[in-house]
């Protein structure tokens, strides 16, 4: 899970961009930290799952649009199960 996707890090050329990506990767492994603390805590991986799942998505529709969205979590899916994949091998 530890990749950002659908933000072109290449093209971050500022010490502005290079110090707004160290904040998506902190704020994101913090995140997932804490998801996996309360799906721990809560002894129930589903239901911290939907609530974090809906919360983003929500907020994602509101800030980048629908199709921008939707391609977010297709490319979240499709990270997931490469990750799957490569477990199994």
């Amino acid at each position: 899970m530890a990749q950002i996707i659908n933000f072109d890090f290449e093209k971050a050329r500022t010490e502005k961009d290079e110090s707004y990506k160290s904040k998506l990767i902190r704020i994101r492994d913090e995140i997932e930290d804490y998801l996996v603390s309360s799906s721990l805590d809560e002894k129930d991986e589903l239901a911290v799952a939907l609530a974090s799942g809906r919360f983003a998505i929500m907020k994602l529709t509101e800030l980048s649009g629908k199709e921008e969205t939707k391609d977010f979590v297709n490319e979240c899916i499709a990270t997931s199960l490469k990750d799957m994949n490569k477990s199994y091998n």
